[in-house]
């Protein structure tokens, strides 16, 4: 069997068992919501949990039309992301918006010093049906839904990077497929990620604010997250709303004064899987945190 046949197997293997988490997802009824303080990053509005060891996440968004928001921002990605004590790995898909689609990518930081250690370690583009996968990775297509997802392997170490897209095309137009860590990166056993996230990010890092944002004269949504799911290092899965300590995060990059608000998250909906993030316009720029429209 040929290398490109048995990775399109793997991902095909990955993107079935994600599906199939899903299905019993789609059947659990959280028992409760802890909701935490809203907490402050300078680059991504979204969602973050903690109180519990993460072993994946998952997320669906339909990936909108970037120059829309060439006024707001230069650039700007949706991911999902697992921080450790000495960790942070995020996959997720890029657009500038003076394009027109989106780039898939993965990253492992040190935490502490922010460097880089990996940039999309050993990743591949399979096409449908998964015969052919490529280290050559094609961009997304603006329309079209992608899944994100993160997998930790507790026992083995491994960490798994997959942003999917299988989303039907005409003949002629752009292919589509997964973008897939395979084999997976080696992280090591022992690493305990107690923080996963969601939503929009508008820095080239976790750390790192916009170089400009423009506010927009009234809220803008920028994104749509759905499916959302956290599965635990004991194998429980849930949707953000569960026992574990949900935060709203909101983009707020501080560059001249505390009202510098980028982007914030509306409320959970769908029992905790989904929720909108939105710019925040002129109008709303103050010291207090602005309530998303």
């Amino acid at each position: 069997m040929s290398t490109s046949s048995m990775r399109g197997r793997a991902a095909s293997a990955l993107i079935a068992a994600g599906a199939a988490a899903a299905a019993v997802l789609a059947l659990t009824v959280p028992a409760g919501a802890v909701t935490g303080t809203a907490e402050i990053s300078p680059e991504q509005a979204g969602y973050t949990a903690t109180g519990a060891q993460f072993k994946e996440i998952d997320a669906s968004v339909f990936l909108r039309q970037p120059g829309q928001y060439s006024g707001e921002v230069g650039q700007y990605s949706h991911s999902v992301q697992l921080w450790s004590s000495g960790l942070v790995a995020v996959v997720g898909v890029r657009a500038s918006t003076s394009g027109s689609s989106y780039t898939p990518y993965a990253t492992i930081y040190d935490r502490s010093t922010h460097q880089v250690i990996a940039a999309n370690p050993n990743a591949v583009f399979c096409e449908p049906p998964f015969d052919h996968c490529s280290p050559t990775i094609q961009d997304f297509p603006t329309g079209d839904t992608v899944t994100l997802r993160i997998r930790y392997g507790p026992k083995d170490g491994s960490l798994q990077f997959v942003a999917d897209d299988q989303e039907q095309v005409p003949p002629g137009e752009q292919d589509t497929g997964t973008f897939i860590s395979e084999p997976p990166y080696e992280a090591g056993t022992g690493v305990s990620f107690t923080q996963a996230r969601v939503g929009t990010e508008f820095g080239s890092d976790p750390w790192t604010a916009p170089s400009s944002y423009t506010p927009p004269a009234n809220f803008t949504k920028a994104a749509a997250y759905i499916d959302v799911a956290l599965t635990t290092y004991n194998g429980r899965t849930s949707t953000l709303w569960s026992w574990w300590v949900h935060h709203k995060l909101l983009a707020n990059t501080e560059q001249q004064s505390s009202a510098d608000w980028v982007a914030i998250p509306a409320d959970l909906t769908q029992g905790g899987a989904s929720f909108r993030t939105f710019f925040v316009p002129q109008s709303a720029q103050s010291p207090s945190q602005p309530a998303a429209p």
